[in-house]
């Protein structure tokens, strides 16, 4: 889950993330991954809002999972959209004409606390050297 919030305002894409695992990983009865433990994320895609009620889109892709032995590969992505400002833009442009159409939409959020959901990546195997 996500830590700190993260917002399309003031992110860029390649921006590191902190995430927290809230939930233990298990096999069988065994936990090999605690809650708390740290994870990595990244911002992959950042769009930020405009005239005309454009809202704001962020994308985030998981990196790896610390653990004593070292870091795990993960997968996954999540993208949220901030809402739009429909509304606004018509009330803009009743009141102020033309002007009205530079109302902007909602900024994208990652509130602290949301949760991406991410797997283990598969184990990719060596492969033979060319000769």
């Amino acid at each position: 889950m996500v830590t700190k919030e993260v917002s399309s305002r003031s992110a860029k894409a390649g921006d590191r993330v902190k995430l927290r695992v809230n939930a233990p990983v298990k096999v069988g009865d065994q936990v090999l991954i605690p809650v708390g433990a740290s994870a990595w994320g990244e911002v992959t895609a950042v769009s930020g809002t405009g005239a005309a009620g454009r809202s704001g889109r962020l994308t985030m892709r998981l990196l790896h999972l610390e653990t004593p032995a070292g870091p795990v590969p993960l997968t996954g992505t999540r993208d949220t959209k901030g809402g739009g400002n429909t509304a606004g833009v018509v009330l803009g442009v009743l009141a102020w004409g033309v002007l009205g159409l530079l109302n902007k939409g909602d900024n994208a959020l990652f509130k602290a606390g949301d949760v991406i959901r991410g797997y283990v990546a598969p184990a990719v195997a060596p492969t033979a050297a060319a000769p």
